[in-house]
């Protein structure tokens, strides 16, 4: 419970305007069918781009193109992703607005993550699944 309060005081740290934290199934009815690219909030950068196929199933692909598959977790209030290539069971996000811009913010690292474009596009991976 410390480490809940610890994060929810990182949210609220953030730039106060509009702030309003997403259920996992809220999140889930969004991006269903989406393609997300997560950009790193400090740096800018491209971190990689998912594609929810359902709603317990996503592709992503990192910075470099490199793809994997991945389980997604309700673990209310968290978003848990265990990806083939690294089933890490604390790889879990919250996920929240701010001022109209959608974020996530890692429950470990406290790392926030803007979605900056959403498309309809599929990842490209060979063997992809579609559904």
């Amino acid at each position: 419970m410390k480490f809940f309060a610890y994060i929810m005081a990182a949210v609220l740290a953030l730039p106060a305007a509009a702030q309003e934290q997403l259920t996992p199934d809220g999140f889930l009815d969004f991006a269903q069918g989406r393609t997300l690219s997560f950009t790193n909030m400090q740096s800018g950068n491209l971190v990689g781009v998912e594609q929810f196929l359902r709603r317990d199933l996503s592709v992503w692909a990192d910075e470099t193109g490199r793809c994997t598959y991945g389980r997604i977790e309700q673990r209310v209030p968290h978003l848990c992703f265990l990806y083939e290539d690294a089933p890490d069971p604390g790889n879990c996000w919250i996920p929240f607005m701010d001022d109209g811009t959608l974020l996530v913010l890692s429950e470990r690292t406290r790392e926030v993550q803007r979605i900056s474009d959403i498309s309809d596009k599929p990842v490209i991976c060979e063997g992809a699944p579609s559904s």
